[in-house]
């Protein structure tokens, strides 16, 4: 070898001032050497940033950094905010902690890059070479970073529109703060839990479910259970699961002398009525549903909420009404009083009912109902090719595309089908039409409103999904009393209750309209705080928790991108057709 000790002398001073390259091309620094840590930690943030200033994207790794512009103007002075001396420093402890606790808000600690960050910081430090590398320290410098601005952004408003449950969204727009200042006096008072806490909602149903989910976690802290085996392909290990799980909820009674099927049907009961599902004692879809959720789940159900209600204002209307689907209830409120309850009938799975904002504008006495082209052909029209006597039975009339009424024995019905039926049917007025004797209106894109019923078979039962789609009202005349006491010189309650005896079709538009809120809490909080879980009927919460724990499946829309890794949302999503309006 050429010139030995030139090369063994230009390596001494190499190592002599602590800087070095590793096979990577990475700076690594000489742990004996804190000062000096710091000063390539500057140089090496100072280059990383740098190169992002014009860039739409930063990626590290697998991992995209989602608050760029908010991280950017975080380094103005390129200075490590979380390290010194190659270790944590108190700051970077505080939101290191805060990271791995974020499910203590009902997030997720990978969208805070957790294992990244890890990896980087415990591989930093070479113990055989006793080298730094500072390279992966500024790069775990920024992830963290960026956990902040994007921890209190979900924390504060949410990861998903609620008008779509699809794809992630980046919803920093929904708040109207410059972020770097917090982040600035969080730093000075080493507060990122407290200052993440302020901007959450602080509604009182946000706070109790958010004690509850944390109470849940720590009872349940260690807990493992099963999910059930297949019942088609394991019908025997889905029974022995069932047990198996009536046992760990506490429900099975083992002291009685009954046998197992009996001590099952009581298990089963007391399961039931704890869930607000029906108490038959048998193994239903919604029982299924339930008996199937983890620990693991209901946790992440419970989360499902707290972002739900991340999406609300931070106080509704101070009169004003609240349907929660999965619960099977509305509810009035003036101010922080229920003024009035009752149980509703909603969609059926098939059919669900949309949740939505709208004012309830209008009382209809005596409604007629126009039946659904989709209901029209898919339901009616079988019967009439039978046998035209069904509409007469049933009080339906025939119009046509002018609204008159046609003889329905003048029509051939053999003809029509799906997509060819160029007749509507109408059922007339009175205390058998499917909207009983009162529609209670409010504007939406769904064409759904609040009805009486014929069929009050089903306030009876705990699960109350049957409709088409609309609302059905146990309690139609105490909501109709209160809409119409703001109004009682024009419309007395003597004179109502004699119309509503009369089938005299009427229209009473309300004086004063109720604002109505159409939502689906599975995680419910009464006037007392107290906490109430509800069966996920639809599945939107699955839906969500799909989008939000899926592992490379969606990205957030609006936020930069890794090209690595982004990609499409392939779910599918189904959607009303305009024709399946005017549900019941």
């Amino acid at each position: 070898m050429k010139y030995p000790i030139l090369l063994t002398l230009l390596a001494s001073v190499l190592l002599s001032c602590g800087e070095q390259e590793n096979a990577q091309g990475e700076t690594v620094v000489s742990a004996e050497d804190p000062e000096k840590i710091n000063k390539l930690l500057q140089d090496e943030l100072t280059g990383i940033l740098q190169k992002q200033k014009n860039s739409p994207t930063f990626a590290i790794g697998a991992d995209t950094i989602t608050a760029l512009p908010q991280v950017l103007e975080a380094y103005a002075e390129s200075k490590s905010i979380w390290f010194d001396k190659g270790k944590r420093n108190a700051a970077g402890d505080s939101m290191w902690n805060l990271i791995k606790d974020s499910e203590s808000f009902g997030l997720i600690p990978e969208d805070y890059h957790l294992s990244l960050i890890d990896s980087l910081v415990t591989t930093a430090f070479d113990s055989s070479e006793e080298v730094v590398n500072v390279h992966k320290l500024a790069l775990a410098d920024v992830l963290t970073t960026d956990a902040f601005f994007a921890m209190i952004v979900h924390a504060s408003v949410g990861r998903l529109e609620n008008d779509s449950a699809t794809f992630r969204t980046w919803r920093i727009a929904k708040l109207d703060t410059n972020l770097v200042p917090i982040f600035n006096q969080a730093r000075q008072t080493n507060q990122f839990r407290k200052t993440i806490e302020a901007f959450e909602p602080q509604r009182r149903e946000y706070q109790a479910v958010k004690k509850y989910m944390n109470d849940y976690r720590r009872t349940m802290a260690g807990v493992k259970w099963e999910h059930l085996p297949d019942r088609k392909t394991d019908s025997i290990g889905f029974f022995s699961a069932i047990r198996q799980r009536l046992k760990q909820t506490g429900d099975w009674d083992s002291t009685t002398r009954e046998n197992d099927s009996l001590k099952q049907v009581a298990a089963l009961k007391k399961f039931q009525k704890r869930h607000f599902l029906e108490q038959d004692g048998k193994i239903g879809r919604n029982t299924i549903l339930a008996l199937n959720m983890t620990p693991e789940d209901w946790y992440r159900q419970i989360a499902m909420n707290l972002e739900r209600w991340r999406w609300e204002p931070p106080k509704f209307e101070k009169r004003h009404m609240i349907v929660n689907l999965p619960a099977f209830k509305m509810t009035v409120w003036e101010e922080d009083t229920i003024v009035m309850e009752s149980r509703i009938v909603c969609g059926a799975v098939k059919t669900q009912t949309p949740e939505l904002d709208s004012k309830m504008y209008q009382i209809v006495l005596y409604p007629y109902w126009n039946v659904p082209y989709s209901i029209a052909w898919k339901e009616i029209l079988p019967h009439v090719k039978r046998d035209t006597a069904y509409l007469r039975k049933n009080r339906y009339e025939v119009l046509d595309r002018n609204n008159k009424i046609v003889d329905p024995n003048t029509v051939n019905w053999k003809k029509y089908g799906k997509g060819n039926l160029p007749y509507k049917f109408r059922q007339k007025t009175g205390d058998d039409n499917a909207l009983g004797i009162m529609k209670f209106e409010f504007h939406n894109p769904h064409a759904v409103y609040m009805h009486d019923t014929n069929a009050k078979k089903y306030f009876r039962t705990e699960t109350r999904a049957y409709s088409h789609g609309c609302m059905r009202l146990e309690k139609y005349m105490d909501l109709a009393y209160f809409l119409l006491r703001d109004d009682s010189v024009k419309y007395p309650k003597d004179t109502f209750d004699v119309w509503v005896k009369q089938d005299t079709q009427r229209k009473i538009n309300l004086r004063k309209p109720l604002p109505i809120h159409v939502r689906y809490f599975t995680c419910e909080v009464d006037t007392e705080g107290v906490v109430e879980l509800h069966t996920d009927i639809y599945l939107r919460d699955e839906r969500m928790m799909k989008v939000l724990y899926g592992e490379n499946e969606i990205i957030e829309k609006n936020a930069p991108q890794s090209p690595a890794t982004g990609t499409k949302n392939t779910q599918k999503v189904y959607l009303r057709k305009p024709e399946d309006s005017d549900f019941t």
